[in-house]
C-alpha cells in the first residue's frame, strides 16, 4: 500500500514536470495580443477604403446629375422671341423650341414645337377677329392668332398652343379655354377633339396640345355666371326616361328638340326646357 502511494506520487510529479505550459502559454498570449492589436488597424484600413470609395461614388453621382441637368436645359430645349408676320425658323434634331410672341397687357401667345425635321413658323395677330366666340364664352381679349407651319404638321413629336398671363394681369384664367376657328361656321370651337387643354397654375398658363398647329386660335373665358347657369341649364336640359343629355344645338324650338320630345313621349318620358 505504501509502495502504491509512492508510485502514484512519482507519476504525478513526472506528469507535472512534463507540462510545457509556461513558455507556450506566454507565446500564445503574445500571439493573441498581437492579433487583437492588429485587428483595429485592419478594420481602420477597411473603413478608410470604404469611406474613400463612398466619397468617389458620391462625387461621381453628383457630377453625373449636374451634367444631366445642364444638358437638359441647354441641349434639349430652346426659347426664342418671335415677331408677328415674320417667318421664324424652328430647328430640328428633336430639340424642343418655344417661341414667345410680343405680349399684350393681359398676356402672351406662345407656340411649342419639337420634331426631327425643321419647320418654318409664321404667326399673324388679328386685332379684330371675325369669328364668333363659342356659346357661353367671351374673348379674353379681342385678339386671335393665325398660325401657319410650313413643312407639314403630321406626326410631329410635339405641337402646343400656349397663352401665358402677364404678371400685371389680375384675370382668373383657371377656367379659360383655347379655341380654334371653324371656317365653315365662322365660329371658334372648344372641344377635346381639337386638343388636350391644361391649366398650369404655377405659370398662370393655358396650354393646348394639338395634332395640327395650323389655324386661327383665340383665348376665351366663361361669361359672368356661366358656370352657375350652365349647371342649372344642364339639369333642365335633360331628357328623362333614360334618353340622356340633350345634345348641343338641340335647344327649345329646334327640329332636333322636337324629335327628342317625340321620342321621349313615345317611350313614356318627358323633356324640360
Amino acid at each position: 500500500m505504501k509502495f502504491s502511494c509512492s508510485l502514484i506520487s512519482a507519476i504525478l510529479a513526472l506528469s507535472v514536470s512534463a507540462i510545457p505550459a509556461p513558455q507556450n502559454q506566454a507565446n500564445d498570449a503574445t500571439t493573441s495580443v498581437a492579433a487583437v492589436t492588429s485587428a483595429p488597424s485592419t478594420a481602420a484600413s477597411v473603413a478608410s477604403k470604404t469611406t474613400s470609395a463612398a466619397a468617389v461614388a458620391t462625387s461621381t453621382e453628383a457630377g453625373t446629375g449636374a451634367g444631366t441637368e445642364e444638358g437638359e436645359g441647354e441641349e434639349n430645349e430652346v426659347e426664342q422671341q418671335g415677331a408677328f408676320g415674320r417667318a421664324i425658323a424652328l430647328g430640328g434634331g428633336n430639340i424642343k423650341t418655344d417661341t414667345l410672341f410680343p405680349p399684350t397687357d393681359q398676356g402672351g401667345f406662345e407656340v411649342e414645337f419639337q420634331n426631327q425635321a425643321a419647320r418654318t413658323l409664321t404667326v399673324v395677330q388679328n386685332q379684330n377677329p371675325t369669328g364668333a366666340a363659342p356659346d357661353g364664352f367671351d374673348f379674353l381679349e379681342p385678339v386671335s392668332y393665325s398660325v401657319r407651319l410650313r413643312g407639314g404638321t403630321r406626326n410631329l413629336t410635339l405641337q402646343k398652343i400656349d397663352w401665358i398671363r402677364s404678371e400685371a394681369s389680375t384675370l382668373d384664367i383657371s377656367q379659360g379655354k383655347i379655341g380654334r376657328l371653324c371656317t365653315e361656321t365662322n365660329t371658334f370651337v372648344i372641344s377635346d377633339n381639337i386638343g388636350e387643354l391644361e391649366f398650369e397654375a404655377d405659370e398662370n398658363e393655358l396650354t393646348l396640345t394639338v395634332s395640327n398647329l395650323n389655324g386661327e386660335w383665340a383665348v376665351f373665358l366663361p361669361k359672368a355666371g356661366a358656370a352657375a347657369g350652365g349647371a342649372a341649364g344642364g339639369a333642365a336640359d335633360t331628357v328623362t326616361g333614360g334618353a340622356g343629355v340633350v345634345p348641343e344645338g338641340c335647344g327649345a324650338g329646334t327640329l332636333c328638340r322636337s324629335l327628342l320630345d317625340t321620342i321621349a313621349n313615345f317611350t313614356g318620358g318627358a323633356t324640360t326646357v
